[in-house]
Parts: structure tokens; C-alpha cells; sequence
């Protein structure tokens, strides 16, 4: 069971995160750092020290507040993920990969974790079941997509159309991240060689957002590779 944080806490929690929005991590930390002091045990600002610390370059430092945060409630996804994250950034990698285990055991639909664990078995060698990871994030996207792309199909019947708009804005938001997920997958495929299936995922990606400048410049960047080993197979 869990207390409630004092009205002082929170509002500090909440001066954190406005300055967090404005990349103000210093004072974002003053903040944080006194919204514990009136309540030791808010367990979302350790978890948003441990980012704040991150962002401002100390990365070793912030894993005590992730623990701290998990020690406070065991199965919080948040802190987990952020924890294995920046284990990432140390070179930690086999613990990385056993937070974002742990809580995929917990939520196997968390494609946070997918994703995370897709880029630690990359940095492992371990291509197709990076690979594999990838898949699934983008699965379970399209999946929780299609859910409210049928919600705001039944409002849109109902001629609520405030309603079936907000659907609809959150498959435009969803589908948005898939552009990460496949820019992560189409260089992995270059990795292993496999260029021509690197530029199909880059084109399906575009489908998304044609005027992407990453997406074309990373496109022309594999074709020029295909190009050059077309030659030298010649």
C-alpha cells in the first residue's frame, strides 16, 4: 500500500516536469530533489531523478534512483525500462537485457521493452533475434492501432465525429513511432547484409511520412550500397 504524497511534493514533482518539458535539467533536479525531501517514497520522482540525472550526462549516477524506485514497487515498468537503458549507455548489456526480461515476464505487450531488448541484442551480435524483437514492436503497434482505428470507426457511424477525431489521433501518434522501430530494423537488415529488404523497410516507413529527411537520406544511403554491390558481383 501505498501513501500519498504531500500537496508540497507534488507540487514540486510538477515544477519538475514543466521545467523537464523546457530542458531545464538542472533546475528540474533542485526541484526533484526537494519534492523528496517532504516524501521520501514518491516513487515517480526517483524514477524522473534517475532520467534528469541521465540527461544531464550522469548516467551512472541515476541507477540508484531507478533501484530505489524499484525498491519502493517492485513491478514498476517505468523505472525497469529506464533502468536497462541506461545500463545500455554504461555497456552493461547482459544487465540490460535482464530488465527488460523481467518485464516482459510481467507484460508481454510492453513494446518499450521490445524495442529495448532488440537494440541489446544487437549490441550482443544477435541479429535475427533482434530482428525478431523489432517485429514484434511493430506488431503490437499496428495491433493497438487497429483497435482505436475501429473505435473511431464505430463514433464516426454515430456521426460523433469530436470523438472518432481523437481515435484517429492516436493511430496517427502510434503509427508515427513505427518510423524509429523501422529506421532500427532496415539498418540491422543492412548489417547482416540483407540491403535490398533494408530499402523495403525504408520505403514502407516513408508510407508513414514521405518528407522525412531520415528516412530519405538513409534510403539513398542503402541504394548506393546496393548500387556498389551490384558491381562488384558483376
Amino acid at each position: 500500500m501505498y501513501h500519498i504524497p504531500t500537496p508540497e511534493a507534488r507540487s514540486c514533482f510538477e515544477k519538475a516536469r514543466d521545467l523537464c518539458k523546457i530542458k531545464q535539467f538542472d533546475e528540474a533536479l533542485y526541484f526533484l530533489n526537494e519534492a523528496l525531501k517532504y516524501y521520501p517514497s514518491y516513487i515517480n520522482v526517483w524514477n524522473h531523478k534517475g532520467v534528469v540525472l541521465c540527461k544531464l550526462g550522469y548516467t551512472k549516477e541515476a541507477l540508484p534512483c531507478f533501484d530505489k524506485a524499484i525498491e519502493i514497487k517492485s513491478k514498476y515498468i517505468k523505472a525497469w525500462n529506464n533502468k536497462g537503458q541506461a545500463l545500455i549507455k554504461l555497456g552493461n548489456y547482459m544487465e540490460a537485457l535482464d530488465c527488460f526480461n523481467y518485464v516482459l515476464d510481467i507484460k508481454p505487450e510492453n513494446d518499450i521493452s521490445w524495442k529495448n531488448k532488440g537494440k541489446v541484442l544487437v549490441k550482443l551480435g544477435k541479429y535475427e533475434e533482434a530482428l525478431e524483437c523489432f517485429d514484434t514492436v511493430l506488431t503490437l503497434r499496428h495491433n493497438y492501432a487497429q483497435i482505436w482505428e475501429n473505435k473511431g470507426s464505430n463514433f464516426l457511424k454515430q456521426n460523433e465525429t469530436r470523438r472518432a477525431k481523437l481515435c484517429l489521433d492516436v493511430v496517427e501518434r502510434v503509427l508515427c513511432k513505427d518510423i524509429d522501430i523501422m529506421l532500427n530494423k532496415s539498418d540491422l537488415l543492412c548489417e547482416m547484409g540483407k540491403i535490398e529488404e533494408s530499402i523495403e523497410c525504408i520505403s514502407i516507413a516513408l508510407k508513414l511520412d514521405p518528407n522525412d529527411s531520415k528516412l530519405l537520406d538513409k534510403k539513398e544511403e542503402f541504394q548506393n550500397k546496393l548500387a556498389k554491390t551490384n558491381i562488384l558481383t558483376l
